[in-house]
């Protein structure tokens, strides 16, 4: 089991939701659900924002865990370098 699914997995438990009912609200299956929570998938990086958003999770723990940064931090790093070069 990856850190990412464990943090998944605890989260979930603590709000009380079922992987069924977790599932239902991410419009993924439940097996997917098994899935991110065994470690065997990390989702994309609009299902992290979902699974934030629904577990009421902290966001830059979430994307760190799943080693991944969203798109949006990516641009804005990019910016950034590019004006420092300049």
């Amino acid at each position: 089991m990856s850190d990412f699914g464990k943090f998944i997995e605890l989260s979930r438990n603590q709000k009380g939701l079922s992987k069924s009912e977790l599932a239902r609200r991410l419009s993924i299956t439940p097996q997917y659900m098994a899935d991110i929570e065994k470690g065997r998938m990390i989702p994309s990086e609009e299902k992290i924002e979902k699974l934030v958003k629904t577990l009421e999770l902290n966001e830059k723990e979430a994307f760190k865990l799943a080693d991944k940064l969203p798109l949006r931090v990516l641009a804005e790093a990019k910016q950034e370098y590019y004006k420092q070069g300049s």
